[in-house]
């Protein structure tokens, strides 16, 4: 049996593949987690795992500012990036940091399915829509930013609070924060002096 790891921080989506997989009788589910720093110790704690199902936004952080890290310390692990980002800059980034498959959440059952048992053998696998994804906007050296969400960031880098840009925006305190999240994920940074730079540099604002 494959030994699986979990780790989102929607209980709900988590006890679901839980009991999916299960019910298929061809893994075993060693352990969850629901942060980054339970991820951490969850593979410290269990040498066994073989594939781990890694969400990318965590309460605290993004998963995939640690990857490359725990692609190096546990190279016996194969992470399977399961997330709802439907965003060609987060997959390419995603398999840049070392993840050997990537699955949105919109995927069938079988397409999950299938990607664990590439993985566990060794291969890589990325579902249908993420290779739409990748085909339609092949790596380059542009960011891609919705009207929106250059709207978010030009607010952003006038140093706006997200409270402030809820309130200019007419939208609420979650919408913008879960903005800001995703701005850093695209831009690749960790902070918000860091995103400000970055879009500078990128002439993003």
């Amino acid at each position: 049996m494959i030994k699986i790891a979990i780790t989102d921080d929607h209980r709900v989506v988590s006890e679901s593949v839980d009991n999916m997989l299960r019910q298929a009788g061809l893994y075993d589910i060693v352990s969850h987690a629901a942060s980054i720093a339970e991820c951490s110790e969850m593979l410290r704690a269990h040498p066994d795992i073989e594939v781990l199902l890694l969400d990318v936004g965590m309460p605290d952080g993004n998963s995939l500012d640690c990857l490359e890290e725990w692609k190096a310390t546990y190279p016996h692990v194969h992470f399977l990036v399961f997330s709802t980002y439907a965003e060609a800059a987060v997959i390419n980034r995603a398999l840049s940091c070392g993840a050997d498959g990537y699955v949105l959440k919109n995927c069938s059952k079988e397409e999950l399915i299938d990607g664990i048992k590439v993985l566990a053998q060794g291969g890589q696998y990325v579902c249908d829509d993420a290779r739409q994804l990748l085909r339609m906007h092949p790596q380059n050296d542009s960011i891609e930013l919705t009207p929106r969400e250059r709207e978010v960031l030009k607010l952003i880098s006038e140093g706006l609070s997200i409270k402030m840009i809820a309130d200019r925006l007419c939208l609420s305190f979650e919408t913008v924060h879960s903005y800001s999240k995703y701005l850093k994920l695209k831009l690749g940074v960790q902070n918000t002096a860091a995103l400000v730079r970055v879009a500078m540099e990128q002439r993003l604002v």
